[in-house]
C-alpha cells in the first residue's frame, strides 16, 4: 500500500509538473512596465532600473529573418532583454543587448537594414487584442542604435486611415521624435542601451495624446535588427519577442504590457 501511494504522489507530481509546463508554453507573453523615477537620467545606466519583467529576446525560435547567419554564433551574435518605464508623458525603454557587431549604422541605410530596435505600441487601451490589422492608434517606432547616431522613425504603411499621421524617417537619416533621447555603455560582449520617448510624438490633432496610469494594459511587441557586415541586405538578423514578422501587419501576434507604480 505504502509502494503504491508513493507511486500515485510521483505520478500526481509529474502531472502537475507537465501540466505547470503547459500553461506556460500556452501563456501570453506579457511584462510589467514600472513608474520610472522622477530624476532618471538617460545615460545608458540601468542600475536605476526595475528589472524584474523583461522581454526576453534570445533563442532560434525568434530569429526571423536570416537565421543562418544568426545560429553560427547564437546569443552571442544578438539576443536582447527589453525593459520599460513609464511616466505621465514620457515611454523609456532599457535593453541589455549582447552584439559580436554592434553599431554597424551607415548613412543612408533603412532602419530595417542597420542596427536598430523596434517598438510596436498600442495607444489604445481599449483596442481589441485579437484585431488583425493596424488601427491609427498602432505604432511602429525604429530606433537606429549607434555610438554616434540615435535617429528614429515611424512606420505607417500599414495603417489602412493613418488619422493624418504618415509615414516618416524610412531612409535611416532623420531624427522623427522630438525631445527623443538615446543612450548606450558598452559592456562585455555588446552594450546596454536607455532611451525615453516622449509620447507626445505618438498623436496628433486626430489621434488623441497617450497618458499612461497604472493598471492599464496596452498591447506591445519588441523587435531587434543586426547589421553583421556594413553592407545593406547582407545578413541584417532580425529577431521579434513574437517569434514572428507578421507582427508587421497584424497586431493580434503582439504581447501585453501592464502600467505599474
Amino acid at each position: 500500500m505504502k509502494k503504491l501511494i508513493r507511486m500515485l504522489a510521483m505520478m500526481l507530481a509529474v502531472a502537475l509538473m507537465l501540466g505547470c509546463a503547459a500553461l506556460a508554453e500556452e501563456a501570453p507573453r506579457a511584462i510589467n512596465a514600472y513608474k520610472a523615477p522622477a530624476d532618471i537620467a538617460i545615460d545608458g545606466d540601468l542600475t536605476e532600473w526595475n528589472t524584474t519583467s523583461p522581454a526576453t529576446i534570445n533563442v532560434e525560435a525568434q530569429v526571423v529573418r536570416d537565421p543562418g547567419q544568426w545560429k553560427e554564433k547564437g546569443a552571442e551574435d544578438l539576443s536582447l532583454d527589453v525593459y520599460v518605464m513609464w511616466d505621465e508623458e514620457n515611454l523609456y525603454l532599457g535593453a541589455k543587448i549582447l552584439d559580436d557587431t554592434p553599431f554597424m549604422y551607415r548613412e543612408g541605410f533603412p532602419p530595417d537594414m542597420a542596427d536598430s530596435l523596434v517598438l510596436f505600441l498600442s495607444t489604445d487601451p481599449t483596442a481589441d487584442v485579437a484585431r488583425t490589422a493596424y488601427t491609427a492608434n498602432d505604432w511602429r517606432v525604429t530606433m537606429v542604435i549607434d555610438d554616434y547616431y540615435y535617429n528614429t522613425g515611424i512606420d505607417r504603411d500599414m495603417i489602412e486611415d493613418n488619422k493624418g499621421f504618415e509615414t516618416c524617417g524610412e531612409d535611416g537619416d532623420g531624427q522623427v521624435l522630438e525631445d527623443y533621447e538615446a543612450c548606450i555603455a558598452e559592456i562585455d560582449g555588446g552594450y546596454t542601451l536607455e532611451i525615453m520617448i516622449p509620447l507626445k510624438n505618438l498623436s496628433n490633432e486626430n489621434i488623441p495624446a497617450f497618458v499612461p496610469a497604472a493598471g492599464m494594459t496596452v498591447s506591445v511587441d519588441f523587435g531587434m535588427f543586426d547589421l553583421d557586415f556594413p553592407c545593406p541586405g547582407v545578413a541584417t538578423v532580425r529577431m521579434q519577442w513574437a517569434g514572428t514578422d507578421t507582427v508587421d501587419t497584424d497586431p493580434s501576434q503582439w504581447g501585453s504590457m501592464t502600467f505599474c507604480e
